[in-house]
């Protein structure tokens, strides 16, 4: 038995947030008062309309496998929810259920992008997404998005990446960590691309400001990302779905039996209740992460930490730092230690983080307004 090392895997990145979280959690134990806005996950309560559906289906035994791409109710809510929000028509065939968008994602690019060929995305993109293109064998191929374009994504620069190997483009939009909306004319360019994309859409819920739009409304030669943590308040729920073109639903079948045989049919119950039940709820939810990235952005430009630019989606601002002189892990670790507020380094999202980081303002206002007040000091005082 071999202890040499994995050498093809040794590119693969922890989460820098979770240092953060890991020394925020010491700091803590020591009896520091310590702000988390490191984490996107909402501070809400899962609503209790969904907590109850799930609580009776186990009383009602709903515990076993169900089909492997998710039991009717939900697929049905899926698909209601598409036509309701985005003027679509999809099927229940079309939808794959899982224990999460994560591994949904994986699954997404193992079905489009052979091992040895690319894949387009963005720098900066959700940290995970290297590391998944890295683990399914496939080459990450980084396009540059920058704070003076507001982080929106250049499609000419998307079209000087695409080379002979290039089997698919993953996209976010809201984006993590910025917070931004790609545009209508983005979508639509992208898909006339011809290239499969791999939408990740778990945030378009969390849209402020304009309409909310889906990569289906523009081409059927994707695949779609979504699920319940975020808008819902469901993040330990492990509860996502994928849309796939119907040529392709078969194979993905056929893969997430063999990774994943189904999700728990108990939060498949609940989650259904919550797309098809709990939409009032949620608006509040939504209603008042809005409020906090208004409050947020006006009490940063008063510090003299303007982010330079107006995220409308997700709940995330990213903020570049007035020192120039020391990496975004570092800053982050001593502005914990220092002041007490947990926030992510913004390397966490690749080379382009470099120099940012993440706030995010899933937290209350009081808190928000605090943290603030303390990285005013922190870099002014």
């Amino acid at each position: 038995m071999t202890t040499e090392p994995i050498s093809y895997l040794s590119n693969v990145s922890s989460f820098l947030a979770m240092e953060i979280f890991a020394r925020a959690e010491e700091l803590e134990k020591e009896g520091r008062d310590i702000i988390h806005l490191e984490f996107g996950e909402p501070d809400f309560p899962t609503p209790s309309i969904i907590s109850e559906a799930a609580i009776q289906a186990i009383r009602d035994s709903r515990t076993r496998y169900t089909h492997t791409q998710g039991i009717m109710p939900f697929r049905e809510a899926v698909v209601d929810k598409y036509r309701r929000q985005y003027q679509l028509n999809i099927s229940p065939g079309q939808i794959l259920t899982s224990s999460g968008s994560s591994i949904l994602l994986y699954m997404a690019i193992r079905l489009l992008v052979p091992p040895g060929e690319d894949i387009i995305m963005t720098n900066l993109c959700y940290a995970c997404y290297d590391n998944l293109a890295i683990i399914a064998g496939v080459n990450p191929v980084r396009v540059d998005i920058h704070l003076e374009d507001n982080f929106e994504l250049d499609v000419n620069a998307v079209k000087k990446a695409i080379t002979p190997k290039t089997r698919a483009i993953l996209i976010n939009s809201p984006m993590n960590p910025t917070g931004t909306v790609l545009s209508r004319s983005c979508l639509k360019e992208l898909a006339g691309l011809g290239i499969p994309i791999i939408s990740d859409e778990i945030y378009a819920d969390l849209t402020y400001e304009g309409e909310i739009y889906s990569v289906l409304n523009y081409t059927d030669n994707c695949i779609v990302l979504n699920g319940l943590s975020k808008y819902y308040a469901m993040t330990g729920w492990r509860l996502g779905y994928m849309i796939i073109n119907p040529a392709w639903v078969s194979v993905a079948a056929k893969i997430h039996q063999n990774m994943m045989i189904s999700a728990s049919e108990f939060v498949q119950k609940a989650g259904a209740v919550a797309i098809s039940k709990a939409e009032d709820e949620c608006a509040k939810m939504a209603k008042a992460f809005n409020e906090r990235r208004q409050f947020a952005l006006k009490r940063l430009v008063e510090s003299g930490l303007d982010p330079g630019y107006r995220p409308v989606g997700a709940f995330y601002i990213f903020l570049r730092y007035p020192k120039k002189d020391i990496d975004s892990l570092t800053l982050s670790m001593d502005i914990l230690e220092k002041t007490g507020v947990a926030l992510t380094p913004g390397i966490d999202f690749g080379p382009g983080g470099e120099g940012f980081i993440r706030i995010s303002y899933a937290n209350s206002m009081e808190h928000i307004d605090e943290a603030i007040t303390r990285l005013e000091r922190y870099f002014f005082a």
